[in-house]
């Protein structure tokens, strides 16, 4: 569909969208396709305040961060393997990335996000827009636009940096995969052109049709052209951003983008990192990759095994950790705002042992995993004078029931 196309079709239906549009910024062609989906919450906020409280003593987390990230750093650059400030210093994010879209539901409302600011100290925040042609975002774009948008206005206004992934796999077509980026990310920059909060993540999926037989040479002949596409619209609407494009092997081949950038400004190259699956091996790849220039954000580090068994990996964690500072690179823990029960989630959301309220937001110390307490350590280091550190371990892996309760 054309611009012109695209943008007379949502003029049509935007006087029914102005009073619930997600952003300020919104002019007629880039107003999302449909209403929002989720419901009003004032029944549920109302059962939510009526009900007796779990018999839990652990008090509700308050504010230790005050100041406003995207205030004392402004619109961000790139300059050879560091993000910059607008000041021109070098600046390393830390912060968490949400589960999958479809899998938070309602999980991430104003006082959430401002939680993971205020409380737990993020710099940054990471939208996983997921999906395939059976489920997320790729089988209903109109369900999720509006709810991305809305996410994108709380962490503006909590002064918070905001990277909406791409997240979305090929399934029939990925033709179809990058015509649906490029519209996403051509109605997104549009709303956000001038705001200096949002960051675009491209490609984080595998991009093959088949897994069973992957494109060889993934980089050069599909992750590449694909990303160059969609970096094209959103530059159209916003010529400085910061676009982060997703490397090769699920984000373990650092190494192709290195030999090959694209060439745009302002463009970091996307890394996966599981502690229980990726070790020094992996940390050599990314330090070839910096030491050719090439800006290295781990958009999804997780503190267990790829696939989220185990048990949490303390040690080789801290060796992460460890490396992230020496390099100056910046990351967001992997995950918060699902109910799933595995090693990587930050909370303990499916118990009962805590209601609804206490579930919402300023996560009481109990209802937060080992990996949780964790991750907002190590986010909150630097930033106050001490933090509850009750995750430390002598073991590199931990108990793998205690995302079962057992904590």
């Amino acid at each position: 569909m054309n611009r012109l196309t695209y943008g007379m079709s949502v003029f049509i239906i935007s006087g029914a969208l102005l009073l619930s549009s997600c952003s300020m910024n919104l002019g007629p062609e880039t107003l999302p396709s449909t209403k929002p989906t989720t419901e009003s919450t004032e029944t549920e906020t109302s059962e939510t305040s009526s009900s007796v409280r779990a018999e839990v003593t652990d008090p509700f987390s308050t504010a230790v961060v005050s100041g406003k990230v995207v205030d004392m750093n402004g619109k961000l650059t790139i300059k050879d393997s560091n993000i910059m400030n607008s000041k021109g210093d070098p600046i390393v994010l830390k912060g968490m990335s949400t589960f999958g879209i479809e899998e938070c539901g309602d999980f991430f409302t104003s006082e959430a996000v401002k939680t993971l600011v205020q409380d737990w100290g993020c710099d940054v925040i990471r939208l996983a827009v997921t999906g395939d042609a059976n489920k997320g975002y790729l089988k209903e774009p109109d369900k999720y636009f509006d709810p991305i948008c809305k996410f994108c206005d709380m962490c503006i206004n909590e002064g918070v940096y905001v990277i909406v992934d791409w997240n979305v796999g090929y399934d029939k077509s990925a033709d179809e995969n990058k015509a649906a980026a490029v519209d996403f990310f051509t109605r997104l920059s549009l709303i956000y052109a001038d705001v200096p909060n949002v960051i675009y993540e491209v490609s984080n999926e595998d991009l093959t049709v088949d897994e069973e037989n992957p494109v060889k040479d993934e980089w050069e002949k599909a992750i590449a052209p694909f990303a160059s596409d969609v970096i094209k619209a959103i530059r159209e609407n916003s010529p400085e951003s910061i676009i982060i494009v997703g490397t090769s092997d699920k984000g373990r081949g650092i190494e192709d983008a290195a030999k090959a950038k694209l060439k745009f400004d302002n463009i970091a190259y996307g890394c996966r990192v599981f502690s229980g699956s990726q070790s020094e091996e992996q940390r050599e790849k990314i330090r070839e990759a910096v030491e050719k220039n090439t800006c290295v954000f781990v958009t999804e580090w997780g503190l267990c095994s790829e696939d989220c068994k185990g048990g949490v990996y303390f040690l080789e964690s801290d060796n992460w950790l460890d490396f992230f500072r020496e390099n100056h690179i910046s990351w967001c823990n992997y995950a918060i705002g699902s109910t799933v029960n595995n090693d990587a989630n930050a909370l303990f959301l499916i118990s009962d042992k805590y209601n609804s309220d206490q579930k919402a937001a300023h996560w009481p110390e109990g209802l937060i995993s080992k990996s949780g307490k964790y991750a907002k350590e190590k986010i909150l280091e630097g930033k106050v004078d001490t933090v509850p550190a009750d995750a430390a371990e002598t073991s590199d892996v931990s108990d793998s029931s205690e995302t079962s309760e057992t904590a």
